[in-house]
């Protein structure tokens, strides 16, 4: 069999797997795997008084999570930070402890950022 001919059948096999959204599928895997897990920050910052300083904690922690290459050790240090508040112990550990924070952690060591 052809070279050529191979990549047109494996074209084929690709085009059919598309038309029964099986490749589709598999982008919105993708794309629900990688991205970010939702900070609650607007509960969080709810959760304090006006004045509290840990509010800069809590922007900061946002921050990083936006970031184009967020820093796995900044994260874990603001998340420790925030678990030491009593107001917000239990908030930030569902979330810390969420599969996706800790698939989105993980990824973040495995790929060196």
């Amino acid at each position: 069999m052809s070279e050529e001919r191979r990549f047109d059948d494996v074209r084929e096999g690709v085009n059919d797997a598309d038309a029964t959204g099986l490749v589709a599928g598999e982008e919105l895997i993708t794309q629900a795997e990688t991205l970010l897990p939702l900070l609650p920050r607007e509960e969080l910052h709810a959760a304090l008084p006006a004045e509290h300083a840990a509010h800069a904690t809590i922007d900061d922690l946002h921050a990083e999570m936006q970031s184009p290459a967020p820093n796995r050790e900044n994260i874990e240090t603001h998340v420790n930070n925030l678990r030491l508040l009593p107001e917000l112990e239990a908030r930030i550990a569902n979330w810390w402890d969420d599969p996706n924070t800790q698939r989105f952690i993980g990824n973040l060591g495995q790929i060196g950022l």
